[in-house]
């Protein structure tokens, strides 16, 4: 609505400062929405991308690096047995903060205990590895905050600016209705620009059939 409105007032231009001064102010106004929704859309496609990662990750760090650190935990247990109790695998469906919890807790058990666990088949750079994707599930857990409050921040400025359009607009209407008193036609071609309706619209009913003449109608 906004941007047609401002389409027919560039093709209908005032002499008026003070309408000159109003169709900039909407202008710039628009053009700020439109900033807005490009950040608001970069915060979701910023938090779809961080939990895609966050899902990798964990897949990678259940079955693969705390599985294979857990598994030669468990080899251990002949040797230390109150060393292997401590690691267990992080429950699948456990929050994001509780999960990076209970992996970050693991690294440091397996770094005060590498040499017993290298010698029960540890590989040599799992723990750096385990380290690096603990690091990643902090970025992409950041990412998704960033992105969150990206969208809100520019969803609240969006509301206030869409009641600065509408409170413009009604500004406007009444310069082009003074404007255009003595032109009907540009009077309605004002409304319909003033009037756009986006978006899917209910169907017509279809009237109904009129009574044959000199037929009774069905009971």
């Amino acid at each position: 609505m906004a941007a047609s409105v401002r389409t027919f007032s560039r093709a209908h231009p005032s002499a008026d400062a003070s309408y000159t001064l109003v169709l900039d102010r909407l202008d710039g106004t628009i053009s700020r929405i439109e900033q807005l929704a490009k950040q608001q859309e970069g915060g979701y496609s910023s938090k779809r991308s961080a939990a895609a990662r966050r899902t990798d990750l964990r897949r990678r760090l259940q079955a693969g690096l705390l599985r294979h650190l857990v598994t030669v935990a468990e080899d251990v247990g002949a040797e230390a047995p109150a060393v292997a109790e401590q690691f267990r695998l992080p429950k699948s469906n456990a929050t994001h903060a509780a999960y990076r919890a209970s992996a970050s807790q693991i690294l440091e058990l397996a770094r005060s205990n590498q040499d017993t666990l290298v010698k029960h088949g540890l590989s040599a750079s799992l723990l750096d590895e385990l380290d690096v994707a603990i690091k990643e599930f902090d970025a992409s857990l950041q990412d998704t905050d960033q992105g969150r409050q990206s969208h809100v921040a520019a969803r609240a400025e969006m509301k206030t600016l869409s009641d600065d359009v509408m409170r413009l607009v009604g500004m406007l209407d009444g310069f082009n209705r003074y404007r255009f008193h003595h032109d009907r036609e540009l009077i309605v071609a004002w409304e319909s620009a003033r009037h756009v309706v986006t978006g899917p619209q209910p169907k017509e009913s279809e009237p109904a059939t009129p009574p044959v003449e000199g037929l009774e109608p069905a009971a």
